[in-house]
């Protein structure tokens, strides 16, 4: 019996120790990035990121992902200052301030959400290559300290990465589709041309 309690007994207490220890692994720190390439020069792709209210047109903040989405602007139309609000059923409530804008290379932000208590500093970068816009997308924000936190934050990461992919592949379809528009209006113009 006493070798079965000397057996047994620490088997729970080294799970909960090894359970305890393995939060010190997780980072206090979430930070994603992504990045692609846009068949469009930069000036025309930062005209669609300066200002907020095209968002919904390439980014998961729209009301294909959450029909019942609400938003609201204000500041200017534009660049620094330039704000957004929303509110959806699926994707809770939230703001967008643009803080910083060079056009036509990088946008700074900072976006919270109601339902967490970090803050997103974000910024995306755009610099022409060959056959159109790199744009890498990047977002940090402090998870906190506690065990309860870093898990949170290992699903925001997750979920951050994937709304940073989502919206990137939103971008560079949104350019194509325009593309193959602006070539069958052509196509159309010319055949009635001739």
């Amino acid at each position: 019996m006493k070798l079965l309690l000397k057996v047994i007994l620490p088997v729970p207490l080294l799970l909960a120790a090894s359970a305890g220890a393995s939060y010190l692994l997780l980072p206090t720190q979430l930070e994603v990035q992504q990045s692609i390439v846009v068949e469009a020069p930069p000036e025309e792709v930062y005209a669609l990121l300066e200002n907020p209210m095209h968002w919904e047109k390439w980014s998961v903040l729209n009301k294909s992902v959450d029909p019942s989405m609400i938003h609201l602007y204000g500041g200017p139309m534009s660049g620094t200052g330039a704000r957004m609000q929303w509110s959806g059923d699926r994707v809770g409530n939230g703001l967008l301030v643009f803080t910083e804008s060079t056009s036509p290379s990088s946008l700074t932000y900072r976006q919270s959400e109601h339902n967490t208590t970090h803050t997103v500093e974000g910024i995306i970068t755009l610099a022409p290559v060959a056959g159109g816009t790199q744009v890498v997308w990047r977002q940090q924000a402090a998870v906190g300290q506690s065990p309860w936190e870093r898990v949170l934050g290992a699903v925001q990461k997750y979920r951050r990465q994937r709304e940073v992919e989502q919206g990137l592949l939103g971008l560079k379809t949104f350019f194509l589709n325009n593309s193959k528009k602006n070539t069958a209006k052509t196509r159309t113009a010319y055949a009635n041309h001739h």
